[in-house]
């Protein structure tokens, strides 16, 4: 399964006002990814109160509802901050962030690689190489793709 960590950090002038929320609706709506985890953690500029929500898997209607809810009823953020913070590893990375900051974590599953890697292996293909990379064409990536293809040639006397 190919996972990938996103890992976002926010200013005090930071606007939570749901676009994130639409964003990781939209994000699981072509079926290509998942959302495995999200986890969002926010310390108070003035008081430092403590906001987190950990989504822990749910599916991706449960966390937009319960996001919204997190948003919108001060009760329920209180409640969903307790046992967020109830963690050791939520209450370690709450009490890292300066005042006024915020993080959000999201665990992604590309569904897609899976199927992709299994139409390569029925086909007699392996992987060589599949890191992230943030270029907008193949001709930046000349070194890599030789380097692939002489490791190739090195797997098939």
């Amino acid at each position: 399964m190919a996972v990938q960590l996103l890992v976002y950090g926010f200013g005090s002038e930071s606007d939570f006002s749901g676009k994130l929320v639409g964003a990781l609706e939209r994000l699981e709506s072509g079926g290509a990814l998942r959302i495995a985890d999200a986890l969002f953690v926010q310390s108070d500029a003035e008081t430092r109160e403590l906001a987190a929500v950990d989504l822990g898997g749910r599916r991706v209607d449960a966390m937009v509802a319960t996001l919204l809810e997190f948003r919108l009823d001060p009760g329920k953020r209180r409640r969903t901050t307790e046992r967020a913070l109830a963690g050791d590893a939520t209450r370690a990375l709450a009490e890292a962030l300066e005042p006024g900051t915020a993080l959000v974590a999201v665990l992604v599953e590309h569904v897609w690689a899976e199927a992709l890697e299994d139409a390569v292996a029925r086909t007699g293909g392996a992987p060589l190489h599949g890191d992230f990379v943030d270029v907008s064409d193949l001709t930046e990536l000349t070194d890599e793709l030789v380097s692939a293809a002489r490791g190739l040639a090195s797997t098939n006397p």
